[in-house]
């Protein structure tokens, strides 16, 4: 697997965008924080500060603190609801089978080679690359494939002709050994 999984690019990203999302950062921390006042408050009243009678008593913020609790239990009991509900619905959708969706029959290489009109022997050699550029026509034919990585082979070029001729035909035309992989005529 590559370095990691998140990618990120702030490059990528326009000056407007960047600062659109750093207001929106910075906004929301505020709201957060203001949200949190009444805690806040009472911290303070615990390391000595006066606010917390200013806060809690003379405004009534003790009943805003409990309040602020009550409606985030709430939100978080809704919340709990609402996933256990779809976690119930895709148990009984989904409990006893193997799988989700269905899957298809194995497709042999030779039917894949016939519906892509390509060598079924080249075909497995491509299976084995790791990676491969192809070029296809307007239609969406395969017309060329490349190895991304030099092949093991020296005489061969490293395109594969895609005429239906077998790799051994191929490959004694090219470079008069037989056995050889195929390669560009």
């Amino acid at each position: 697997m590559g370095k990691g999984l998140i990618i990120e690019k702030p490059e990528a990203q326009k000056r407007g965008q960047r600062v659109a999302q750093g207001l929106l950062t910075v906004g929301f921390w505020c709201l957060f924080l203001s949200l949190l006042r009444p805690l806040l408050a009472l911290f303070g009243w615990f390391i000595g500060i006066r606010l917390f009678t200013h806060e809690m008593i003379e405004k009534d913020g003790g009943r805003l603190l409990f309040e602020t609790l009550r409606n985030y239990g709430l939100v978080v009991l809704m919340m709990a609801l609402i996933l256990r509900t779809w976690a119930w619905y895709n148990h009984r959708r989904f409990a006893g089978k193997d799988k989700r969706r269905t899957t298809m029959a194995p497709v042999s290489l030779e039917e894949i080679a016939r519906y892509h009109n390509v060598d079924p022997t080249a075909l497995a050699m491509w299976r084995q690359d790791r990676s491969l550029y192809v070029r296809h026509s307007e239609e969406g034919r395969v017309l060329e494939v490349q190895s991304a990585e030099p092949p093991p082979w020296k005489p061969c070029v490293r395109s594969v002709s895609l005429a239906r001729e077998s790799c051994t035909e191929a490959c004694e035309k090219s470079d008069g050994r037989a056995g050889s992989p195929p390669c560009a005529l």
